[in-house]
């Protein structure tokens, strides 16, 4: 989960594939040709814009995760985007790359007319949004019992596990660990570790790696919990560090309430980039996005979906048969031109009947010449061409299916959409007419009255490609 536009770890192995990118294992299937139709700024649709902010010319959100009941976000931001009065952000060396958490209530329609055309606001804090802010608690990563202040620590990939519990990512000294929190009241929340490594609980100096956990996936029934893995040697930074490749993962939450003791297993083998692994509907289908050499391609850096099956009655002995029934769902045009690196299909998120699967891909979009991010679909078996489903010339990342819904949730630089700018310039000649109804006092034209609101119109235009917002979509 990701992703988007948010930093990677990235392995040593991956920079030694890039030069051998596109030698093998390229697709030589074409792009789909159809004509591509958009109402406005985007796909047609109905849309509803989540976040209506105009806080910032540059600030990311990123990697919704609707509620169980549908009345809340949770999502990443960046750190300036919600500054809380007793934190201090000159105390973190790069801000703007630290993300935070931040739960933010939805109206009881967000389809009605005043909710989709509602004036922006200043802030997400003038949205209603709250900060979750994580308390002092103490782990046993690095021997014994270390208290962590996790205030400036990276966070990322929520997941609800209940109506008032989340489990994310959340960045130790020796790396990425997966958490869970009650953030029923957000200003005081006390997070704990999901499940620790054996390294983990090795003095500094021993010899233990540093371990990645990432992309939290909490299955339907809530006893299985997927992450991504990886690992490097205790000093990351020197030229030959030794690291793993990453791989999926799986921990059975119903050991889980002693994380020293959890039990947790490997789905897949090794590959150079593994990420976003997701549930089927029936928890018994997992899709993932994973670099091709995951089936023996060289061209490591290509990202495409992959799925397999997963057995609980299996799981529950401990041990699992690797790549089960492994299925690749994705393959990827090169053309000439296209860059080297980038050209990815991840984020899957399956539909409420476990037939289709979305995810962003920075395929070319058909009738343009772009590779910007869009969302796209596909069946679950891969047997079709992916099909698009959301584009603007903009990033549109993170997709999510509400399977209560079967609404689209997703980020996007998109801007405010058409609809909406064109609503607001509408309600603001109406507005200054009325105000500049009396021409003998207030001399202002129609003509000027239509500058003006143009010109107000202008100024929200400009956060397109600039600033991420969080968006609703459906009717597609």
């Amino acid at each position: 989960m990701t992703k988007g536009f948010r930093n990677r770890y990235l392995v040593a192995a991956y920079l030694l594939v890039l030069a051998a990118a596109f030698v093998v294992g390229c697709s030589t299937k074409e792009d789909p040709a159809e004509e591509l139709v958009t109402c406005g700024n985007h796909s047609c649709g109905d849309l509803a814009m989540v976040t209506i902010d105009t806080s910032s010319d540059g600030y990311q959100y990123l990697e919704p995760a609707l509620s169980p009941l549908g009345d809340r976000l949770a999502f990443t931001v960046d750190w300036a985007a919600y500054i809380d009065p007793d934190l201090d952000p000159g105390d973190i060396g790069e801000p703007i790359t630290t993300r935070q958490l931040v739960l933010l209530d939805l109206p009881a329609d967000i389809w009605a007319d005043s909710m989709i055309y509602r004036n922006p606001v200043a802030s997400l804090e003038d949205q209603g949004a709250e900060l979750i802010l994580l308390q002092p608690f103490f782990s046993r990563i690095g021997s014994g019992l270390n208290e962590v202040d996790p205030v400036d620590l990276n966070k990322g990939g929520p997941v609800w596990s209940g109506p008032d519990e989340l489990i994310f990512r959340l960045q130790f000294s020796r790396r990425d660990r997966l958490v869970r929190a009650d953030v029923s009241n957000p200003a005081n929340v006390t997070p704990e570790v999901v499940y620790y490594e054996p390294d983990d609980l090795l003095p500094p100096g021993s010899g233990a790696w540093f371990w990645y956990h990432d992309d939290p996936a909490l299955s339907p029934d809530g006893n299985w919990l997927l992450f991504t893995r990886f690992g490097c040697e205790e000093e990351p930074n020197v030229d030959d560090v030794d690291c793993t490749g990453r791989s999926v993962w799986v921990v059975d939450m119903t050991t889980a309430d002693d994380p020293t003791t959890a039990v947790a297993m490997p789905l897949t083998s090794e590959a150079v980039g593994m990420e976003d692994p997701t549930w089927s509907p029936d928890g018994r289908s997992i899709c993932f996005a994973a670099t091709t050499d995951l089936v023996g391609s060289t061209s490591g850096t290509i990202m495409e979906l992959f799925s397999i099956s997963f057995d609980p009655e299996e799981a529950a002995t401990g041990v699992v048969e690797l790549d089960r029934d492994l299925r690749r769902l994705t393959t990827t045009s090169v053309g000439s031109g296209d860059p080297l690196v980038g050209l990815h299909n991840y984020g899957p998120s399956y539909d409420a009947t476990g037939s289709e699967i979305y995810f962003t891909s920075s395929r070319r979009a058909p009738g343009t010449t772009l590779r910007r991010r869009n969302i796209w679909r596909i069946p679950f078996d891969g047997r079709l061409e992916p099909e698009l489903v959301f584009f603007s010339r903009a990033d549109d990342v993170d997709p999510r299916i509400d399977w209560n819904t079967g609404t689209l949730l997703f980020s996007s630089r998109m801007g405010f959409p058409t609809e909406v700018l064109e609503a607001l310039e509408q309600e603001t000649i109406e507005f200054l007419s009325t105000v500049y109804n009396d021409t003998a006092r207030f001399p202002l034209t129609e003509v000027e009255i239509e500058r003006r609101a143009a010109e107000e119109r202008d100024e929200l235009e400009f956060f397109e490609d600039v600033m991420s917002h969080l968006y609703m979509f459906r009717g597609f």
